[in-house]
């Protein structure tokens, strides 16, 4: 009998034993298959950034280009974009796979989850060409222009064809989509100024319903949906920086940027740039008394003719192409440091795309 018993007992530790060594294989080939599902995953999420980073420096360099992007294969993914210190970042959400710049600014929401996606280029010019700027524009977004602007809205219509848009008398007339992001664009601030998120988007969840204003000379504000009213982003009027006119590629990167944070940041990296063109027009001491660079050049030329107009207009008159652009140097260096420094950039552009266009008439221009 109490050979039995032991019987019994060895015969249960053996089936314990198989069950507990069972186990202990079953977890070691779950925990291979989950760990192998993982990788795969961060090497497919890794090659679809590289994909994208492809697309993106593409449509970044083809000049005044809509590049229509079909992204069902990212149906399952959410593309994000962020900007901070100069440097700007997109990858796959919840993904370690991304991608940095310092060059190139891009302007796109915070997050894109489309099926269709929009690359859009436009030159940057102050005065001369900066660098070309890359909005990405998901097709779930729809823009509402509103505002007295007409030679605005008229531009924006006509030149985002393709792209989710439409003018309002009033706010009151909106009707969103489903599964539709919203963006008001406020042409003058007579819309947005003193009222709450209309009745029709209120039920819409606060990320996926902002607005931007401008406002003044050429100023703009930030604004997001809080329950049923705006909160405004930036605590100061942010200035675009620009020569205006059509197609103002500042003005147009405003629309299609996140918030005011990440427009500011990619901003810097276009004066940045700014800072190393000017020293390329008018060598690394610009304001020195033999400049370097195409101006250097043509000083040097203009000199040894006498009674040269084009001598007075590079060097000698109040309003001159050497002041001129080291003035545009310091202040764009300043502008790197300080923002409220950045709105002499406008006038010192200004100032030298006038003398430019008298070099033009009578010599040879610096750009």
């Amino acid at each position: 009998m109490p050979h039995e018993k032991i019987g019994h007992i060895e015969l249960t530790f053996n089936w314990i034993y198989i069950v507990i060594a069972g186990a202990v294989i079953l977890l070691f080939f779950f925990g291979l298959v989950v760990k192998q599902k993982q990788v795969s995953e961060e090497r497919l999420s890794s090659e679809v950034v590289q994909i994208m980073d492809s697309i993106l420096t593409g449509a970044g360099a083809s000049e005044k280009t809509k590049n229509f992007i079909d992204a069902s294969g990212l149906a399952d993914y959410t593309l994000y974009f962020s900007c901070d210190a100069g440097i700007s970042e997109f990858g796959i959400k919840d993904r370690p796979a991304r991608t940095q710049d310092n060059v190139d600014p891009l302007f796109a929401p915070k997050e894109i989850h489309s099926s269709r996606i929009v690359t859009w280029s436009l030159p940057y010019n102050l005065p001369f060409k900066v660098i070309d700027f890359l909005f990405v524009i998901p097709l779930n977004v729809k823009y509402y222009l509103v505002g007295n602007d007409a030679g605005f809205i008229n531009e924006f219509l006509n030149s985002t064809e393709g792209i989710e848009r439409e003018f309002l008398i009033g706010l009151q007339e909106i009707q969103p989509e489903e599964n539709q992001q919203v963006r008001i664009i406020d042409t003058d601030g007579s819309s947005i100024l003193g009222t709450g998120v209309p009745a029709q988007l209120q039920y819409l969840d606060d990320k996926e319903v902002s607005a931007i204003v401008f406002t003044g000379k050429n100023n703009v504000d930030f604004y997001q949906k809080e329950g049923p009213a705006w909160r405004k982003m930036n605590p100061a009027a942010i200035r675009i920086i620009s020569l205006a006119g059509e197609r103002d590629a500042a003005r147009y990167a405003a629309i299609f940027s996140a918030d005011d944070q990440t427009y500011w940041c990619n901003m810097q990296k276009a004066f940045k740039r700014l800072e190393y063109l000017t020293e390329v027009y008018g060598g690394e001491e610009i304001a020195a008394a033999e400049p370097g660079g195409k101006l250097g050049s043509l000083i040097s030329h203009y000199r040894n003719l006498p009674n040269s107009e084009c001598r007075s207009y590079l060097e000698d008159y109040d309003a001159n192409a050497l002041d001129s652009l080291a003035d545009i140097n310091n202040k764009v260096r300043a502008c790197q440091q300080v923002a409220e420094s950045c709105l002499g950039l406008v006038d010192a552009a200004q100032k030298m795309k006038d003398v430019n266009d008298n070099l033009r008439i009578y010599c040879v221009p610096l750009y």
